[in-house]
């Protein structure tokens, strides 16, 4: 895994249209660096007859430092700001976790033998003998992770609502760092 370069930094993505002439991006680092920010990832979005459209992460220290930078930027000419995008934020949009089928339910057939009436099938059996349980369901694999937002991690007592995105990421370092399944449940009490 890799340790994200500036991660106490604020971070930003500007998307900017820069003339599509040689030297203009050069004089946008500049601009940047002039203004204390440090450049990160710079991404082409699109392209067109005059102007290139990119996105460029930039690390700041302040949010004043970020509209010092931004300053400098629209001073450059033939740069065009249009958006400021929050990269944190839109890694959260939506959330960070999904729960998705292993099996593809692409027909009926399939529906039968995963949901009614086949799925009985599976059930009697853990039914008589419980231990099939961890062979035939997620519950080998599958943790739950519970809170009710008291200690919330480095944040302490923000409520489990508030709490929601730090369990998530739990969640995903599970499946990423271990490969298992962990289910975020909030206790509001």
């Amino acid at each position: 895994m890799q340790i994200e370069k500036g991660i106490d930094k604020l971070v930003k993505t500007v998307r900017m249209m820069i003339l599509d002439k040689p030297g203009h991006f050069g004089k946008v680092a500049t601009a940047v660096g002039n203004a204390g920010g440090s450049l990160g990832d710079i991404k082409l979005v699109g392209y067109g007859l005059e102007y290139n459209t990119r996105d460029v992460t930039i690390f700041l220290d302040s949010e004043a430092q970020l509209q010092a930078v931004l300053e400098e930027v629209g001073k450059v000419e033939g740069v065009i700001i249009s958006d400021i995008i929050d990269p944190v934020l839109e890694m959260h949009r939506g959330g960070k976790i999904i729960v998705t089928s292993r099996n593809k339910v692409d027909s009926i057939s399939t529906v039968r033998k995963i949901y009614t009436p086949g799925v009985a099938k599976v059930c009697t059996l853990i039914q008589r003998n419980p231990e099939l349980v961890y062979d035939y369901t997620a519950i080998y694999n599958t943790v739950a992770i519970v809170t009710n937002g008291t200690a919330i991690l480095g944040l302490g007592d923000i409520g489990a609502v508030a709490g929601m995105p730090v369990m998530e990421g739990k969640a995903a370092l599970f499946s990423a760092l271990v490969g298992i399944n962990g289910v975020p449940i909030l206790i509001q009490s």
